[in-house]
């Protein structure tokens, strides 16, 4: 035996021997169906967006400010003892983006106010029992800090002032907010106690997927807990994020600081059982109330699409979506409100496909379908699919001519390469029959 191996001997016998004799705290939480808790959340995020503009990559500053004050109360925990699905009751919440100086304000209506939040497996969702939600709405409830995995960060057993613990990747897919993990390499530790509260320090990198993008994380944060009372009071976690471009993101680097206040609470009257009726029990819900709806700004039309058409562009000219589907982009859809025509008339036939073989950037090649598409409340739908290359790529494009009775009509074009077709199946029917002409 080398002397190098005596002396790791030794040390390691002195070490577990100190250990031994430390005191030890015990750092557990178990979520229990009826907990209540209060949470004050804050995000402060800056950084830069790289985007291709002639042919050259353009940096622009990006910044972020959200607050969030809400009550909690877990309707259903897992065997791992944290929730799995809670009811939230949103005093406030609201945040605010600057992308290149130009702010964009993003809250929640008074009617969106209670909020179901559940996790099965790796699947995080959000939704309001009172009907779907807008786009903006449903970013400011569904990306700020995931709650329902933050006692993850506990060992969940007895630890001594200076030991450490891996964070179970499934927490950090969670807090991370990423849709697949890559690697996991944060740890936690017990920094100190004193006061009555355990402080922890939670450091190390992560790589996951997001929207279809790769993103390489760091992570610098820390939690305290009570040990009293046996809760997590505090977490202040700092992410710098490294992303790539993806099929509905540009890439981007992204320093976000994120601080939750959290404290156990009676149940408020807006969570108690009877104001709770709606909830659908267990995990389903109607897919309808996890639609996301989309208005024109000048009250033109309107749209209610599924979650996985993600939204890229929204002008005074056109709405564009994107299908993303595990990471995959599957089609882009572009609605265009068109001209108003006489009550009783629309765009004909012939007009259509004189449309359709003259769209800016588009090389027509051949009609592969055309026809009118049955439709009720005395609508016309007429259907065009074509072949044709767009920046000389091949792609096959399906244009819909959507008229109402009174006049207003509405084109929307799907976008997708030729491999994509049979992944679109039905869903660009779908979301034409959603489209509605809302009275201003």
């Amino acid at each position: 035996m080398s002397i190098w191996q005596m002396m790791a001997g030794w040390m390691t016998t002195l070490l577990v021997a100190s250990m031994a004799g430390a005191q030890s705290y015990e750092l557990v939480e178990t979520a229990r169906r009826g907990d209540c808790h209060r949470f004050e959340l804050s995000l402060n995020l800056k950084g830069e967006l790289r985007v291709n503009r002639e042919g050259k990559t353009v940096s622009i500053p990006l910044t972020a400010g959200a607050s969030h004050r809400f009550s909690e109360r877990i309707l259903e925990s897992g065997p791992s003892g944290m929730p799995t699905k809670v009811a939230r009751y949103y005093d406030s919440a609201q945040a605010e983006v600057r992308v290149d100086g130009q702010p964009v304000t993003r809250q929640i209506r008074d009617d969106r106010r209670l909020i179901v939040a559940q996790r099965v497996k790796d699947q995080f969702l959000t939704y309001s029992p009172a009907g779907p939600m807008t786009r903006d709405e449903l970013e400011v409830v569904s990306q700020h800090f995931e709650t329902l995995s933050i006692t993850g960060l506990l060992p969940q057993r007895s630890c001594v002032v200076g030991e450490s613990w891996k964070i179970g990747n499934d927490i950090i897919q969670a807090l991370a907010q990423f849709e697949a993990l890559i690697s996991n390499e944060i740890t936690a530790k017990l920094e100190r106690v004193a006061e009555g509260f355990a402080e922890i320090s939670i450091t190390g990198k992560t790589t996951g997927i997001e929207l279809g993008a790769l993103v390489k994380a760091t992570v610098s944060a820390s939690a305290r807990y009570e040990i009293l009372s046996k809760k997590l009071v505090r977490v202040e976690w700092i992410q710098r994020d490294e992303r790539d471009q993806g099929p509905a993101s540009p890439a981007s680097t992204i320093e976000a600081t994120t601080i939750v206040q959290r404290v156990p609470m009676d149940i408020p009257t807006a969570l108690q059982d009877t104001a709770l009726e709606s909830v659908p029990p267990g995990f389903d819900r109607p897919a309808a109330l996890t639609l996301v709806y989309h208005r024109d700004p000048h009250d033109r039309f309107d749209v209610a699409v599924s979650r996985d058409w993600h939204l890229v562009a929204h002008t005074d000219q056109h709405l564009v979506l994107r299908l993303i589907e595990q990471g995959d982009l599957v089609c882009q859809a572009t609605l265009t409100p068109w001209t108003k025509a006489e009550s009783g008339k629309h765009l004909s036939a012939d007009e259509f496909r004189d449309i359709v073989s003259q769209a800016p950037g588009w090389q027509f090649e051949e009609i592969l379908e055309a026809g009118e598409i049955p439709a009720d409340n005395g609508r016309w739908i007429y259907r065009i699919s074509a072949r044709g290359t767009i920046e000389n790529s091949k792609v096959v494009q399906t244009f819909y001519v959507v008229a109402q009775p009174t006049g207003e009509q509405i084109v929307v074009t799907f976008t997708m390469k030729p491999g994509q077709v049979g992944k679109l199946g039905s869903r660009d029917l779908t979301l034409v029959g959603s489209i509605g002409f809302p009275k201003p």
